[in-house]
């Protein structure tokens, strides 16, 4: 199964009721096919913030689509959640003439909760954020070093972390890019949350050279599509990483060092840095080796990539 025929079947179940107050309540299954990996085993942390949110917003019957984007997402992930199995998710939804919210939570859980809501209609950067990010980008060429992983190259720099997509169905067909282009050759919400992830990952991975995991996100979506052959460019900005103090998972220690909680800014423009797609936070955690048990299957893979 395709990655978009896995986000395509999502929702297997679905009821909803409306409160006297006007809210919407839902309920229902969801099941995450093979194809939406992250963790062996686990959805893929940037589908995290897409599936937890937009597919519930869209199938609420008070909903209007075309009213979707632009909005701002903002997603827990306290907890995996497993591949090809019923997953429980319950819903409120309100909504407010030009404006609409909903929260959500999975598994009966508030570690795996999420807010989703509109947003104005309006630039996501100005222009002088938009040169700040080309500063940064242009000051970090050619980089200090690339790897490849799913397919397409990450770029390192001590300032940035980046990655670049321009009609990946035609140059890169094999790779994650290619495998998110919509069926009308956009580029969607799907392929944005998952890059911008994987990005802002990678920012904060990168110091460690140990795997991590994402705990929270949090982006802004600017639209809901992209042409395909936009020239894209996915940067984190790693001079301005925070570390989260009040985060309730213990650092961890490597190679004599203490990592904790820690989150990086990042974006998604066009090449010529004149708009962003989407923008936002991507928080991360090292893995603890002593409580952690795929983590050897995890460097396999990390190797084979």
């Amino acid at each position: 199964m395709s990655i978009h025929e896995a986000l395509s079947r999502l929702i297997t179940e679905f009821d909803e009721v409306r409160d006297n107050d006007g809210a919407v309540r839902a309920r229902g299954l969801m099941r995450f096919g093979a194809a939406l990996e992250g963790p062996p085993g686990r959805l893929h942390g940037g589908h995290h913030a897409f599936v937890r949110t937009l597919p519930i917003v869209e199938r609420i019957s008070a909903h209007e689509r075309t009213r979707t984007f632009p909005c701002e997402i903002d997603v827990s992930l306290q907890q995996g959640l497993l591949l090809e199995k019923e997953i429980s998710f319950e819903a409120r939804y309100r909504s407010d003439g030009g404006s609409w919210e909903i929260d959500t939570r999975f598994e009966g859980t508030d570690r795996l909760s999420a807010h989703a809501r509109s947003i104005a209609n309006r630039p996501l950067l100005d222009a002088t954020a938009l040169d700040h990010w080309r500063a940064l980008y242009q000051a970090s060429l050619p980089g200090d070093s690339s790897f490849e992983m799913f397919g397409f190259t990450i770029h390192l720099s001590r300032d940035v972390a980046w990655l670049e997509c321009r009609d990946p169905a035609r140059t890169l067909p094999g790779s994650q890019h290619a495998a998110l282009v919509e069926p009308d050759g956009s580029l969607g919400p799907a392929f944005v949350t998952t890059q911008l992830d994987t990005i802002g990952a990678t920012a904060r991975g990168a110091l460690m050279r140990h795997p991590h995991f994402t705990t929270h996100i949090e982006i802004q979506l600017g639209t809901r599509k992209i042409p395909g052959k936009t020239h894209l460019v996915c940067i984190a900005d790693r001079t301005r990483i925070e570390e989260i103090e009040e985060s309730v998972s213990a650092p961890v220690e490597l190679e004599g060092r203490a990592y904790g909680t820690a989150r990086s800014p990042v974006v998604l423009v066009d090449a010529s840095f004149e708009r962003a797609f989407a923008t936002g936070w991507v928080t991360v955690h090292p893995v603890d080796p002593a409580k952690f048990e795929a983590l050897r299957k995890m460097r396999r893979i990390r190797k084979d990539l």
